[in-house]
């Protein structure tokens, strides 16, 4: 009888002391996100496609388009790829990477906040030879 109430007791002290799970916080973020803006040379359009890397982490990969005022459509030369981004449990991506394009590394920072099915984000892109500031809002189809 002993033996059986020590046993419990092992086992209960086993189960209480299992770690809850860590939430998926990335999981969210997945998908395709759209946005465009206008000037007077034409319309940008840009595509993020964001996959779950783990967890905390997500990717991005993004493009844009030049739509210019003849019809004619261009693509940018190279997508942007960006790994290891983190998502804090807020909703929030936080930028703080480096990426190679065209053999130049580029620094990125800033913060995305998701709410519902857009993504508004404000980033700036760093360079050797330029800094690009970047926002806006882009939609999840």
């Amino acid at each position: 009888m002993k033996n059986i109430v020590l046993l419990f007791l092992l086992f209960c002290t086993l189960t209480s002391c299992r770690k809850n799970p860590e939430p998926d916080l990335a999981e969210k973020f997945v998908g395709e996100y759209y946005g465009s803006k206008k000037d007077s040379t034409g319309n940008t359009t840009e595509t993020w496609k964001i996959t779950k890397q783990d967890l905390n982490h997500v990717n991005i990969v993004f493009f844009f388009t030049n739509t210019y005022p003849d019809g004619s459509v261009t693509r940018s030369k190279y997508d942007i790829y960006i790994s290891n981004i983190t998502v804090s449990d807020n909703n929030v991506l936080d930028f703080n990477n480096l990426f190679v394009t065209d053999q130049l590394e580029y620094s990125i920072i800033g913060k995305a906040k998701l709410i519902n099915n857009t993504l508004d984000y404000d980033i700036t892109i760093k360079s050797e030879y330029n800094t690009s500031k970047m926002n806006n809002k882009i939609y999840r189809r």
